[in-house]
Order: structure tokens, then C-alpha cells, then sequence
């Protein structure tokens, strides 16, 4: 393949697969709709297509010409309206499959969410332990629904990663909320402070993207993504706030009668239709931080030759210069 089209490519995660591409010697289309975030990774080898997911013309013109497509946009918060997540998620998907059909693209590289999964405690995940009833969350339902929407297809050539807790500089979710709910209540301890987290650093996410766009193994798979360097979150947190400065602050809360509270906060904003901001705590977030899941990524190890090439330890250095000089 000599050409991809990225989308979402100015998020967190897209910027980090053009740089993976470009370094890799791919000629990168770099399509979202903020012309002037997109004029950042204008270069030699990236040209820019801005355009509207929603809007199928703009992205038959963006897949014209292109041998594989990476799709990293989504609509990624813990909070919102059914209608908007399932218009950017599912009907935005549904619009780069049309328009990879049409074009003929070699291969699709559709980025998902481990929220596939069963959000309940399990040690050893596997791509095979998938839920298609998740409805913790309109964002679950809405990227359920969009990988449903890839599998269920044949005429575009398909791969599937779910990348678990991405992190890195330039994260606006996993540590800065941590840094959040430090700042407010202390870091939430569940299962008497033995909940593991399993994170992935932002660029293994990316190289793991471009072995899906090469390897002929991956078609039609689907492969669980990880640093595979699962932590307790209280050790994570001991790791990284003395390199940040900040002193970490703990409360140990029982699981279930706070997901019930995030239960009933849900249903009073959904009453109120109170969409603007989200409730103190969401189910989604609760099952996220409440549960001890690690992902088995033998199957990406041995199909793809996946391999991490950032350890969370330079991640957390990589962070926390960043932190100090003021970038974030």
C-alpha cells in the first residue's frame, strides 16, 4: 500500500497513526474537519482532506485514490446524547464503508473500544469475550453497534483493534481524570485497592494500527490491544504523581452501592435531559476504574508481531517532562 487516509487525524490517537505511517514511508491523507488543526500535520507526505464524516460526498473525494483507510474518528466522552454518538460512531462508520466500497480501498483498519467487552472483573480477556448486549453507556452501545457494522459487511477488506486505556502526552482522559478526581475526592480505591488497570501507550496503538494495514493475518480480525504491562491502579498512581509534584490522595468506596448512585444520577439527567455536563459519576467510568480487567494480547503478539515499542515507565517520563514544561 502506498497511500492511507486517516481519519480523526488530529485527535490524540490520529496524529500519532499519521507520524507512525509517515515514518513507515506511507504517502498519509489526514482527514477531519478542523482545517486548521489538520494544517499542523500538512508536510511532504501528508496531504489534508477537510470534511465531515456525516457528509458521504467529502469522504468519497477523501477515499478516492487511497489504498487502505485507518478510521480512529469517534465521538469519545463519558456523557451526551444517544443521537450524537450514534450519528458520529455508527452512521459515520456506515459512511466510510460506503466509501471504501466505492473506491475500491484495500483495506479498512477500524479502530474500536475494549468496551466490547463485559465490563466486569476478568483477568485474562480474550477478542472472543464479547458482549454485543453492553449498555453501560450510549458510547458502549454506539461502538458495539459500529463494530457490528464492520463485521457485517463483505465488500470492504477489514481489521479490528480495541485498544485498552490509551495514555501518553497529549491524553486528555485516562490520567488527566485521575489528576481530576485526586484534586476533588482522592482516587476512588474499589476491591480493597487491588483493581489492575491495563493501559496502552499511545504509539503502540498506532504501530499496532499499521501491522493491521500490512499483515495479511489480520483480515477479518479482530485483535485486543495492551502495553501488557497490567498495574494496580494504586501503584500506577504511586508511579506517576511524585514525577508530576502532586501528593496522591486515596478513598476506598464499595462498588456496588456507588454504581448505584451513578445509576440514579444517569436517570436524573436523562429525565432533565441535562446533556450539557455529565453526572459526578458515570457507570461507564465507575466499571472502567471499579473492575481489575487485563486483555490477553497473545493473538495481536503472534498474528501481527505486535510488540510494545514505549513501556508505560518511558510513557510516564515522556508525561511527566511534558507536565513540567508546561505542554499540557
Amino acid at each position: 500500500m502506498d497511500k492511507v487516509l486517516v481519519t480523526g487525524a488530529y485527535g490524540f490517537l490520529g496524529r500519532h497513526v499519521v507520524q507512525e505511517l509517515v515514518d513507515a514511508g506511507y504517502s498519509v491523507r489526514a482527514f477531519g474537519r478542523d482545517a486548521a488543526q489538520l494544517a499542523q500535520l500538512e508536510s511532504s507526505s501528508v496531504e489534508i482532506a477537510v470534511g465531515d464524516l456525516l457528509d458521504p460526498a467529502f469522504l468519497a473525494r477523501a477515499c478516492d485514490g487511497v489504498d487502505g483507510v485507518i478510521h480512529c474518528a469517534a465521538l469519545l466522552k463519558s456523557w451526551g446524547r444517544r443521537e450524537d454518538f450514534f450519528a458520529v460512531n455508527v452512521d459515520g462508520t456506515r459512511n466510510v464503508l460506503s466509501a471504501c466500497a466505492n473506491a475500491h480501498v484495500k483495506r479498512l483498519v477500524h479502530v474500536s473500544s475494549p468496551s466490547v467487552h463485559p465490563l466486569v472483573s476478568n483477568m485474562h480477556i480474550r477478542e472472543e469475550d464479547y458482549n454485543p448486549n453492553n449498555r453501560v453507556s450510549f458510547y458502549v452501545e454506539s461502538k458495539i453497534a459500529a463494530e457490528q457494522l464492520v463485521r457485517g459487511q463483505h465488500d470492504v477488506p477489514y481489521a479490528i483493534i480495541r485498544p485498552r486505556g490509551i495514555c501518553g502526552v497529549g491524553d486528555k482522559n485516562m490520567l488527566p481524570a485521575l489528576m481530576h478526581v485526586n484534586d476533588s475526592i482522592g482516587v476512588p480505591l474499589f476491591e480493597h485497592g487491588q483493581v489492575v488497570v491495563d493501559l496502552c501507550c499511545v504509539q503502540n496503538v498506532a504501530h499496532a494500527c499499521r501491522l493491521c494495514l500490512e499483515r495479511d493475518e489480520a483480515l477479518g480480525q479482530a485483535y485486543d490491544i495492551s502495553n501488557g504491562e497490567p498495574r494496580k491502579l494504586v501503584d500506577l498512581v504511586e508511579s506517576v504523581f511524585p514525577k508530576l509534584g502532586l501528593t496522591p490522595r486515596y478513598i476506598r468506596l464499595p462498588f456496588r452501592p456507588v454504581y448505584a448512585v451513578a445509576s440514579a444520577l444517569e436517570g436524573f439527567h436523562r429525565l432533565f435531559r441535562i446533556y450539557d455536563r455529565a453526572p459526578a459519576v458515570t457507570r461507564h467510568d465507575l466499571c472502567t476504574i471499579g473492575h481489575s480487567q487485563v486483555f490477553d494480547i497473545g493473538k495481536a503478539q503472534r498474528e501481527l508481531g505486535y510488540a510494545p515499542v514505549v513501556t508505560l515507565d518511558e510513557m510516564i517520563e515522556q508525561y511527566a517532562a511534558a507536565y513540567r514544561a508546561g505542554q499540557l
